[in-house]
């Protein structure tokens, strides 16, 4: 009886601990790394970060969990897009865009132990954005789910256009490279995505992948085509279609460490930042797959579009 009482009473001061502490602040100060820790904001569609944040605490210390629940609905230009229907709670620098000179490292520890999933509910948990200045204009990459798989997506594109009536929210025609990282349920326990960017129009780009400590892939060469810097989106990001919101459950991702810089000591190991390829061909480790897709226009016009006047790149896998 005596035992039970102090785990009680243990538990109530984590809980009252925890509850006095301000979980964006915390986010900011405990989860964020590098240069992510200035330059990530809440960002603008984001459901309110007093719904979707909290803390946690577990054996491998504190932890930031992220929410996304129907019943707080969405941003109204999530919520009520033209075709579908999304929410999220995401970070962004979207006002520092990086240029091509010089590489990016990310670092992503994160589980998913409390993600149940259901047939034809995906989204993101992680996009580095495209730019045209300081404004955002398409997702490059992906960090994303579908189901109950894991993917990282580079995607090239060739148009983006804008319907008639809906001037805030993009569509793509683009072709996407697609590298299967596990399931689900293999993100029980925290696991770290790690990536080398290195952006660029020309044969010099470089875009590596680890999984915890095994590289996933390799990429190299022309790897950017709209635009003329990117930037980052990081948090969750679901696409809901139009499915019943009963249907819908509520998932989380907790987050030990998130962040990006252009020192890769300050967020790889010694190991990845000293890797480098001889012979520079690009190779996948994973199952990956190519694919094609053009959003629709639901029987609107196109009231703008931005072009690629060029070949796209493609990625030959060794």
């Amino acid at each position: 009886m005596k035992i039970i009482f102090v785990i009680l009473i243990t538990f109530l001061n984590f809980t009252l601990v925890n509850a006095k502490e301000n979980p964006y602040k915390f986010l900011k100060k405990e989860v964020l790394i590098g240069k992510a820790k200035k330059e990530l904001v809440n960002d603008t569609r984001s459901i309110s970060k007093k719904k979707a944040l909290s803390i946690i605490e577990d054996e491998n210390g504190k932890a930031i969990k992220i929410t996304l629940d129907t019943k707080f609905k969405g941003h109204k230009d999530d919520w009520e897009r033209t075709g579908e229907r999304n929410q999220r709670w995401e970070m962004a620098n979207a006002k520092k865009p990086r240029k091509f000179e010089k590489p990016t490292y990310v670092k992503y520890k994160f589980k998913l132990n409390e993600f149940p999933v259901k047939n034809n509910l995906g989204g993101s948990l992680f996009q580095v954005i495209a730019n045209k200045g300081n404004s955002r204009l398409l997702p490059w990459m992906k960090f994303q789910y579908s189901d109950n798989r894991l993917a990282h997506q580079i995607n090239f594109t060739k148009e983006v256009f804008y319907l008639q009536g809906d001037p805030d929210n993009s569509n793509f025609d683009k072709i996407g490279y697609k590298f299967y990282l596990g399931y689900v349920e293999d993100y029980k326990d925290y696991r770290t995505l790690s990536l080398k960017i290195l952006a660029s129009k020309k044969e010099n780009g470089e875009i590596i992948g680890w999984l915890d400590d095994k590289r996933i892939f390799e990429v190299y060469g022309p790897n950017f085509t709209i635009g003329n810097g990117y930037t980052f989106k990081w948090g969750f990001y679901r696409w809901l279609e139009q499915m019943s919101l009963e249907t819908i459950p509520t998932q989380s991702v907790t987050v030990k460490e998130f962040g990006f810089s252009d020192k890769c000591e300050e967020i790889l190991d010694q190991e990845k930042c000293s890797y480098s390829s001889d012979i520079k061909d690009s190779v996948s480790y994973v199952r990956f797959k190519k694919s094609f897709w053009r959003d629709k226009t639901h029987g609107k016009k196109i009231s703008k579009s931005i072009k690629w006047k060029k070949p796209l790149p493609e990625i030959k896998m060794k």
